[in-house]
């Protein structure tokens, strides 16, 4: 199954925010099992790091960036998908652009924890929480 991650999954995770640290976590240790493959956003690249940069040294931020660029698929954003999200009118701006964004991964589902930006599209949108709890029950 592939997953896209929003920024705040990811945040959650790299930032270590609880109580969301847990399921962030477990959607991680089903990547190393190789239950999921999962991707980001280059925006959730940009985004993550000016978060932990309030937290995080330069260098303990610079590495959890890196990390990221390893670990997961990156999608892009470039112009195009930012005219496709203007375009779309959608109710966030930016969870419209990280949509368009994942269009070039075809994820399953998008994982985040504030479902409401991306409420009119089309792909599924799951809380990491609702996605694990389906898991188990599969």
């Amino acid at each position: 199954m592939r997953l896209f991650l929003d920024t705040n999954v990811i945040v959650d995770f790299l930032g270590e925010r609880h109580p969301f640290y847990q399921d962030a976590a477990s959607i991680l240790e089903l990547m190393h099992k190789k239950m999921v493959s999962l991707s980001v956003s280059v925006l959730t690249l940009v985004n993550s790091a000016y978060v932990l940069r309030k937290a995080y040294s330069k260098d303990v931020m610079e590495d959890k960036i890196k990390w990221l660029c390893d670990t997961f698929d990156i999608t892009p954003v470039d112009k195009r998908i930012v005219v496709d999200a203007i375009r779309h009118h959608g109710k966030d701006f930016e969870d419209t652009v990280q949509y368009y964004s994942a269009l070039s991964y075809h994820p399953d589902v998008i994982l985040t924890r504030d479902k409401r930006g991306f409420s009119d599209l089309d792909i599924p949108v799951m809380t990491p929480a609702e996605f694990l709890e389906r898991s188990r029950q599969q």
